[in-house]
């Protein structure tokens, strides 16, 4: 599944889940949202993530995908909406700072 919205010259992945990792699933839903977005007539192919999210940091990059943004410390702003948050991520990683990934088209 992948979630999406539309806003200004570009479209942002807000949600990507693939049941089984290592298929294609995601790269299919991926290559399926940039073919939406060239449609639309957009720049650019978005997302955010968090600094210890290295599985999606390397997937994004393997497939186009460049760092565009730093938000350091933006984890814990979110945290006062969202205060479930962890503050320990994926491999032991402390969750910090948000960053911005970008496929231009």
């Amino acid at each position: 599944m992948l979630a999406y919205h539309v806003s200004g010259d570009g479209l942002e992945i807000v949600t990507l889940e693939a049941l089984e990792r290592r298929r294609g699933v995601g790269t299919a839903l991926v290559s399926a949202a940039c073919e939406l977005a060239s449609s639309l007539g957009l720049q650019r192919v978005w997302l955010v993530t968090t600094n210890d999210n290295l599985d999606a940091l390397r997937f994004y990059q393997r497939r186009g995908f460049r760092l565009v943004g730093l938000a350091p410390d933006a984890v814990a702003a979110a945290r006062s909406v969202k205060p479930s948050i962890p503050f320990v991520g994926d491999y032991g990683i402390p969750i910090l700072d948000e960053l911005t990934l970008e496929l231009s088209l």
